[in-house]
């Protein structure tokens, strides 16, 4: 990532996807990974509390992924400089999730956040793309459904938001903060 900030004049920007009531989002142009940050309040209807968060990601980390669990990382105390980031995304980051973010005027520290691999959300995918390869996007959410409660995982909802498609168009999902067994 640090060689990628330092040969590269892209500015954080926040993700293409529907704005989550749990987590920020964004990321680099054209960078395979999403930055995401749990926010300091959550948007009704949400009930989970950032530790039901905290272990939904514990989980993921333990559990057999089966293939259809986007990889997470977790990070703590990392910086980024400051001019870097687009002035709205840094000005809703702040507002938003302030309580884990630090901004000295010359970086920005996040107290905690994950990484993920980039992936297209199965709701825009199927807006985006051709008949067929939507057909076959759908049949592979089924799919990772299946295959996802024959490893004792249950997305908590099945919203397509909250599954995305890879580049290589296996829908996988990613919306961990009700996750469970």
């Amino acid at each position: 990532l640090l060689a990628h900030l330092a040969r590269s004049d892209d500015l954080f920007e926040s993700a293409a996807v529907d704005k989550g009531m749990v987590m920020l989002v964004f990321g680099l142009p054209g960078y395979d990974l999403v930055f995401k940050v749990i926010r300091d309040r959550f948007a009704y209807p949400k009930s989970v509390t950032r530790r039901d968060v905290l272990r939904s990601y514990e989980l993921v980390f333990r559990h057999d992924r089966v293939g259809r669990l986007v990889d997470a990382q977790e990070f703590e105390q990392l910086r980024f400089p400051r001019e870097r980031f687009a002035p709205e995304l840094l000005d809703e980051l702040l507002a938003d999730a302030g309580s884990t973010i630090e901004d000295d005027g010359e970086t920005v520290t996040f107290g905690h956040l994950y990484t993920e691999r980039r992936v297209t959300p199965l709701n825009l995918y199927l807006r985006r793309t051709d008949k067929d390869a939507a057909r076959r996007a759908l049949l592979d959410y089924g799919q990772a459904i299946k295959e996802l409660a024959a490893a004792n995982i249950f997305p908590g909802d099945f919203l397509l938001k909250n599954f995305g498609v890879t580049r290589h168009g296996r829908v996988v999902f990613y919306d961990y903060d009700e996750l469970c067994r």
